[in-house]
């Protein structure tokens, strides 16, 4: 049998957003943009895995695209449903009575047509630090990243839905993705549990409803 290939990626070189740069062009050009669900989140997934995924314990920055497995959650017995491989923009770590947790916005929550329109406007607002990280991680805190101004321009939208809070050591495999590979991580699908992927759809699609749930996960 041959012995799985360990090596970790090559640092890429840094590159330059290309001019005029639109995410949801991007995404529509992309070769899996009309593949089915499935195909689409496992072609993707391995593309990240191979090109992105860096061992250890990468820093992570307010602002970042990241993906990371939580499969246990603290509170998944009073969960209705989570999803225990997030894709997520990263707000920041916030003080609780109960300890540093994560506040980030998980695009797994969201129709795919959604969230398409959602990362793009994001793209759009902080176009700067994005350009300037194209196909890098953030190395270090931005202070024009207003996730505060976000999260009420989300929440003004009904699009709250999807911002959740985690605890810090119970995230693993943490990987950032660069803005360049948005076009395709946008692809991914959560692993839900307690419910399937069709089910949370159609809650979202029904949140208008006023149900509440309990966001910390």
């Amino acid at each position: 049998m041959a012995e799985k290939d360990t090596t970790k990626p090559s640092k890429p070189s840094k590159e330059n957003a290309p001019k005029d740069f639109k995410l949801i062009k991007a995404i529509r050009a992309e070769k899996d943009y009309k593949s089915n669900v499935v195909r689409r989140d496992k072609n993707v997934r391995r593309y990240i895995d191979e090109n992105y995924n860096v061992k250890g314990s990468p820093s992570v920055m307010p602002g970042q695209l990241v993906m990371f497995n939580y499969f246990e959650p603290a509170t998944k017995e009073e969960l209705e449903y989570y999803d225990a491989m997030p894709c997520t923009i990263f707000f920041g770590v916030v003080k609780t009575k109960n300890g540093p947790r994560v506040i980030g916005f998980n695009i797994h929550y969201y129709p795919p047509r959604i969230r398409y329109q959602v990362m793009d406007r994001i793209f759009e607002i902080f176009r700067p630090m994005y350009e300037k990280t194209w196909n890098e991680p953030l190395k270090k805190e931005v202070s024009y990243f207003n996730y505060k101004m976000l999260i009420d321009q989300l929440t003004k939208a009904q699009l709250d839905f999807g911002i959740r809070e985690y605890i810090p050591n119970l995230m693993a495999s943490v990987t950032p993705v660069p803005p360049k590979a948005w076009s395709k991580a946008v692809f991914t699908e959560g692993r839900f549990k307690k419910r399937t992927r069709e089910q949370i759809m159609k809650y979202w699609k029904n949140k208008s409803l006023g149900i509440k749930e309990k966001k910390e996960e």
